[in-house]
């Protein structure tokens, strides 16, 4: 945050991704610069752009894509597995005149489940959808839709990672990777 206060303060651009600098490319400035030092011409510089938009558009619908499969195949399952334990939990709790015991948790886990549903439904349908226009219309569409679902995809299942039970979880945790061998 300093820092893009001190770029902010000092008159430099703060570009933060990738398709807010692709434009650069094809700047009138830039295509000037490189082609009076004979780097590239203006052509050149016009395919690398479109190049680098179509690259962005497939890398981000690769992850897309990646996320979903994940979500539905490994994650999903896994959670609607641990509820199923919990809900048997539950009325077995109950049966015993436990009642209210685990129904919380439940709880939290059924608002999970349905915060990781929604999200695969939203990233689905964005992964899908085929824009018209130009390279660069695509790679707009790719950060402007793929990439928000991605973040509430990861953050539904970050949640359900801390609350499903290890031995039914799929993936490596966080806490696994930072800090078992």
């Amino acid at each position: 945050e300093e820092w893009h206060a001190e770029a902010a303060r000092r008159g430099l651009p703060n570009l933060k991704n990738t398709v807010d600098v692709l434009p650069v490319l094809v700047r009138k400035d830039t295509i000037d610069l490189f082609t009076k030092y004979k780097v590239y011409s203006e052509a050149e510089l016009k395919s690398r752009f479109m190049i680098q938009s179509e690259a962005y558009t497939k890398a981000v619908t690769i992850e897309g894509k990646t996320a979903l499969l994940m979500a539905k195949t490994q994650i999903l399952p896994a959670a609607l597995r641990y509820q199923k334990e919990l809900a048997e939990s539950l009325a077995a709790a109950k049966t015993a005149g436990l009642i209210g015991a685990g129904t919380a948790e439940f709880n939290e886990l059924v608002t999970a489940i349905n915060a990781l549903t929604a999200a695969i439904g939203k990233l689905d349908k964005a992964v899908s959808h085929h824009p018209e226009g130009e390279a660069f219309d695509h790679a707009k569409n790719a950060r402007d839709t793929i990439v928000p679902c991605l973040l509430t995809i990861r953050e539904a299942a970050d949640e359900l990672e801390t609350i499903v039970a290890d031995d039914l979880w799929p993936l490596p945790t966080y806490r696994e990777m930072l800090f078992m061998r």
